[in-house]
């Protein structure tokens, strides 16, 4: 059954991200990456809580219970909330790990593209349309990483990113 094999697939994969996240939070002493991470960790914990829902679902024949109706906090609104408290805090101070970042940004690109496939290839609407709002939240995941990213490597890359996906507010 494909339908089973994909979703354990992205009970496993949020999982991981979520060990991933975790770790990563642990291991820096920068402020505003702590908190990126940790909301990161808990959104994927989500993740794999809808996953989970969904497959036992699935898995007694139901296919059109709403599983899917809560919304997750958007990611840039916490850390936007959280920037704007830290006005005199180094937010650029023990910046290290910037590796971690780049692993992670590889791992939502993959998560999205999987997810893609898993949504085009769905037997059923509940299922695809849970890897379409994972494919929406792996994509905010990539823009809220990129950002942070970019903002503290104060590379020239974050003004070159769309309009839409650059937070434009860390610039103050």
């Amino acid at each position: 059954m494909k339908k089973i094999n994909s979703l354990e697939f992205a009970l496993n994969f949020e999982a991981k991200g979520t060990a991933l996240y975790l770790k990563l939070a642990k291991n820096t002493k920068n402020i505003i990456s702590k908190q990126l991470f940790y909301s990161l960790a808990s959104q994927e914990v989500d993740h794999a809580k809808k996953a989970d829902e969904i497959y036992e679902v699935l898995g007694k024949g139901e296919k059109n219970k709403n599983v899917l109706s809560k919304i997750l906090p958007s990611v840039e609104l916490s850390l936007k909330e959280f920037f704007l408290k830290a006005k005199n805090i180094d937010l650029k101070k023990d910046i290290q790990n910037i590796k971690g970042y780049e692993l992670a940004m590889e791992m939502e690109i993959k998560g999205y593209n999987v997810y893609k496939n898993f949504s085009k290839d769905a037997n059923n609407v509940l299922e695809s349309n849970f890897f379409e709002k994972l494919m929406a939240q792996e994509k905010e995941h990539l823009d809220s990483l990129r950002n942070v990213y970019y903002y503290l490597t104060d590379t020239g890359d974050w003004f070159e990113e769309e309009e839409s996906k650059v937070w434009s507010w860390m610039n103050i």
